[in-house]
């Protein structure tokens, strides 16, 4: 097991449920799972700005039947995607918000989450996107096996057609006795850095209690994990982002999502050494 530094960095005000983050350029860009918005957190100015991704509900706070879930999110040549859950029929948004134009455009996922489902033998009870990655010109999907058939796993789709291209189940622990499932991922000189929570339950749904969350590395070229190691036994992080490196460690971002109607959200850094 590795040393590292985990602490509170800061709490940004205005926003909850934090379920995906990117660091970019002193900025700090956040979804959550239960609003419709896009917030920017400068990191030099501490102000928080939004941008509306969906007209569906445009209330900050939107109720859990019909709220589109966005738990993904990459940067991808200048555009951050940003991904629904697909665990319900309402949850199948992608939304691309390119940086240049300052655009919103959306894509509904559906057929290629039913698709997907299909392909791989995955039921619908056990489909859960939590995390989205850019590599070798593919998307990488992470869904979360909090399932009944806990279904961890990697769902591979062409970036230029998001076409299904393969899937490779991935077996994770378990930590204090509960199973684990991926909530976020992000590559850092071509590994793979994943996040993953316990949570007592078994539904992509219903939120149960959280157990903790743990820290690995998936090898893209064979799909096997390096390794896994607690990084905390009573947090719930979903989101993960590369923010600096130097010869002698690496630096990541991560937010907690508190599962309550808290309108705030803690950031943390977590200090991993090479």
């Amino acid at each position: 097991m590795k040393e590292f530094i985990l602490e509170l960095l800061f709490t940004i005000q205005g926003i909850g449920a934090a379920s995906g983050l990117i660091y970019r350029e002193q900025d700090i860009y956040l979804i959550s799972d239960n609003s419709n918005y896009l917030y920017s957190y400068s990191l030099e100015t501490k102000t928080l700005k939004e941008k509306l991704l969906s007209e569906r509900a445009v209330n900050v706070q939107v109720p859990k039947k019909i709220k589109a879930d966005f738990e993904a999110i990459t940067e991808i040549d200048s555009c951050l995607y940003i991904f629904g859950s697909g665990s319900t029929a309402n949850r199948n948004l992608l939304v691309i918000y390119d940086f240049r134009l300052d655009r919103v455009d959306s894509i509904d996922m559906g057929p290629v989450y039913q698709a997907l489902r299909e392909n791989y033998a995955i039921s619908a009870d056990d489909f859960n996107i939590e995390g989205a990655i850019d590599l070798n010109s593919d998307i990488w999907l992470f869904n979360r096996g909090n399932g009944p058939g806990q279904k961890n796993g990697v769902f591979v789709l062409q970036r230029n057609n998001l076409a299904p291209k393969a899937y490779y189940p991935v077996t994770l622990p378990s930590l204090k006795g509960i199973p684990l499932g991926f909530t976020d991922a992000t590559v850092v000189d071509n590994k793979i850095y994943f996040i993953a929570a316990a949570e007592d339950g078994s539904s992509t749904y219903l939120d149960g209690d959280v157990q903790g969350t743990v820290l690995g590395v998936l090898l893209p070229e064979t799909l096997q994990i390096e390794y896994t190691q607690p990084i905390s036994f009573s947090h719930k992080f979903e989101g993960l982002t590369h923010y600096i490196s130097d010869s002698s460690s690496i630096t990541f971002l991560l937010c907690e999502d508190q599962d309550g109607d808290a309108d705030f959200s803690d950031i943390y850094r977590l200090v991993l050494p090479r």
